[in-house]
């Protein structure tokens, strides 16, 4: 017992220093299997709002600027400034050659020579359509009264034609043509259809008969010519035993001579006996084969009768027949009526509209005649080539007196102001277009700075936000957006302008354009390092979530997309939903890391 003790002592130590080193050992691999696990810096999503900082570079431009005008048609002599010069009211822009405009004012006195010219022809016709028109309101008067009469006769014509019409086509619709109605009609074709079907009933009839007739015929015929053959048969075994008889006979007298009372030992006389008694008599066979022949025969009356009937009462009906119903006569009259009364309908249509022809033609004749005479009534005053020409005239006279006066000039060109020269639209030699000839800034107005913005930039940039410029290392204050536009030549771009104090700035002058925007307040911010992007562009970030392992419960990175709202360079607003605000995110790891990869805190 004592020893079963010791026994069970020793296994059980043996057993416990068993689970010490399996427990040693699962620390031991735990701690080897954390140690290789990537180590993440996590965070939680907070409620904020988004600064978003725009800076871009941008250059001085004039403020105000002014145009030289001149007369356009003129050519060009010499041109003496240049884009970027400073001019004042004494600086020669450019000058025009003066005998191309001595050969423009001699034209223009041509043409006012001859615009006088047709002014005094006017004048005297005017006089004369005056008498004209006289004579054609008279004429117009006449020419109403003959249209007024002809249009009337032609509606009269017009109305006749339609009565007639009308009474045409009411004395057709009297005389109808006389229909077999739609109900004995039906009931003719029914009783076609029907002796039709009786015709070819019969005939089946018929035909089935005659079968039946001919197969008892054949049936007869079959059972007379087996009768014939064994009455054949009989006669001739009834001559063959005859003549057997007669041969047995003269040998049993013979024998009867020789040995009375052995008759019963002669050879023969046995086998006759059991001849007669083995082969069955004749008779039997007539009997059953004379019954078959009476049934036969019997049958083959009934049949022939049956046949007989059958063939009479096909005959009976064919001697009857029922026509087929045939419409098409009448039908054909019915047509004939039916288009002669759409032919008169027709005609009255014609005759109506004829009718409404000749009202409208009366009223449109009448209302061109009174047209007519009212155009003849009109005032000739109405007629203001007169008064046009007199108006060119006076223009042709103003433009050759300003002619006159840039002659007077000797075709110099001057500006009215001291400024600089931003733009030049004419060349030696050319002639003077519409427009500005020479464009340049008033020194005396205020600068304003100039900037392009791109789409991403714009949604942060308002007109009336305050700018923060830098122009030449100085910072200018106090200032705001003043104008906001899409860029005319290319829409992806926005310009923005900033007018700039008096005597800031010079043209052309580089400087920096910065603008501070705050967005809403977002109640799911995470930082940007959490944020990342797939091959399709879509974001993600990575939480961390738990699941049971080999080694217990394990923390693992789980990949969720997001949707972004706004960013800026350290954080990004996503939408509320799988991520809250108490998500932990995966803001920094060790090792690049995949969705459900095994990880654990940064120690």
């Amino acid at each position: 017992m004592m020893e079963l003790w010791k026994r069970q002592k020793k296994i059980l130590t043996a057993f416990a220093l068993f689970l010490i080193l399996m427990f040693l050992c699962t620390l031991i691999s735990r701690s080897v299997y954390a140690s290789r696990l990537p180590q993440v810096t996590v965070e939680t999503p907070r409620r904020m709002a988004l600064n978003h900082s725009v800076e871009a570079e941008g250059i001085v431009r004039q403020g105000r600027e002014y145009a030289v005008t001149a007369l356009s048609g003129l050519r060009v002599r010499t041109v003496y400034a240049n884009v970027g010069d400073r001019v004042t009211p004494e600086t020669l822009l450019f000058d025009l050659d003066m005998e191309d405009l001595k050969k423009q004012i001699q034209e223009k006195e041509l043409a006012i020579k001859k615009l006088q010219l047709q002014i005094a022809a006017m004048e005297q016709n005017r006089s004369l359509d005056a008498q004209k028109q006289q004579t054609e309101n008279a004429r117009a008067q006449e020419d109403y009264a003959r249209e007024e009469q002809k249009a009337g006769e032609a509606l009269e014509r017009a109305r006749e034609d339609l009565n007639d019409a009308e009474d045409a086509y009411d004395a057709h619709k009297d005389n109808r043509v006389q229909l077999t109605s739609e109900e004995d009609r039906k009931a003719a074709q029914e009783a076609y259809e029907e002796w039709v079907e009786k015709e070819a009933s019969l005939r089946k009839e018929m035909a089935a008969k005659k079968d039946a007739y001919e197969k008892a015929q054949e049936e007869v015929k079959r059972l007379e010519e087996e009768d014939s053959r064994k009455q054949e048969r009989h006669a001739k075994e009834e001559s063959s035993r005859r003549q057997e008889g007669a041969g047995s006979g003269e040998s049993a007298a013979g024998q009867q001579e020789d040995t009375e009372g052995n008759a019963s030992s002669l050879p023969g006389q046995p086998e006759s006996a059991e001849q007669d008694a083995d082969s069955p008599g004749p008779g039997t066979d007539d009997n059953v084969l004379s019954d078959q022949l009476e049934a036969a025969r019997k049958e083959e009356k009934n049949a022939k009768k049956a046949y007989e009937d059958a063939v009479s009462e096909y005959e009976s009906h064919i001697a009857h027949p029922v026509e087929e119903p045939d419409f098409s006569g009448e039908d054909a009259e019915q047509s004939v009526w039916e288009a002669k009364k759409e032919a008169l309908k027709d005609a009255i249509g014609t005759a109506e509209r004829a009718v409404e022809d000749a009202e409208r033609s009366q009223s449109d004749q009448l209302l061109d005649a009174g047209r007519k005479v009212a155009d003849s009534q009109l005032p000739s005053g109405a007629d203001s080539s007169l008064e046009v020409s007199r108006l060119e005239l006076s223009s042709l006279q103003t433009e050759l007196s300003a002619y006159r006066e840039v002659q007077d000039a000797s075709g110099q060109v001057y500006p009215e102001a001291e400024g600089i020269v931003t733009r030049i639209q004419v060349n030696p030699g050319e002639r003077v277009g519409d427009g500005a000839a020479v464009v340049y800034a008033d020194l005396t107005s205020p600068m304003q700075f100039q900037v392009s913005l791109t789409k991403e930039q714009k949604k942060y940039v308002n007109q009336g936000d305050s700018v923060s410029l830098t122009l030449g290392g100085s910072a200018v204050k106090d200032l705001t957006v003043d104008y906001v536009a899409e860029n005319e030549m290319n829409p992806e771009l926005y310009d923005a302008r900033v007018f700039l104090p008096d005597k800031t700035g010079t043209i052309g002058q580089s400087g920096t354009f910065g603008v501070e925007a705050q967005s809403e307040t977002f109640s799911c911010c995470i930082p940007l390092n959490a944020l990342h992007e797939d091959a399709s562009q879509r974001k993600f970030v990575y939480i961390v979530s738990e699941r049971s392992g080999i080694l217990g419960t394990e923390l693992v990175a789980e990949q969720v997309y997001v949707k972004v709202l706004d960013q800026n360079d350290s954080y990004a607003a996503i939408e509320e939903g799988v991520i809250s605000r108490e998500t932990e995110l995966i803001v920094n790891s060790t090792e690049v890391l995949e969705d459900r990869d095994v990880i654990r805190y940064r120690e």
